[in-house]
């Protein structure tokens, strides 16, 4: 069974993937009820703003820079590439526990980004 540092390494890949893709489902899935986003242009959006601007665009590329756990929270630090763009992300994850026979997961609770 995958440790939470190699869970979140492939979360955080499949963010940028879905993100490319336009799968809002899958986004939607991820991100904790309360979402805080802070995007490249400096401008906050809660979960409802995040999804609405998610569309299908070229291709990004995740790689993780540190990945640090403190017990059911997580902050994970990547760059991602767009072309020839480049953004720093930090993100917070935090473990939500399973109800009734259902798994826990990790959902992101917040993300800041910034141009490179």
């Amino acid at each position: 069974m995958p440790d939470d540092k190699q869970v979140l390494e492939k979360l955080n890949t499949e963010i940028g993937d879905a993100e490319s893709k336009g799968n809002l489902k899958w986004l939607t899935d991820v991100i904790a009820p309360e979402f805080a986003f802070r995007r490249a242009s400096g401008k906050i959006d809660g979960g409802v703003g995040f999804l609405k601007a998610v569309k299908a665009s070229e291709p990004r590329k995740t790689d993780i820079e540190s990945i640090d756990l403190y017990g059911k929270r997580a902050i994970v630090k990547c760059i991602v590439k767009m072309g020839d763009k480049k953004f720093h992300n930090i993100r917070l994850f935090v473990w939500i526990d399973g109800q009734e026979g259902q798994e826990g997961q990790w959902k992101l609770l917040g993300w800041a980004n910034e141009p490179l």
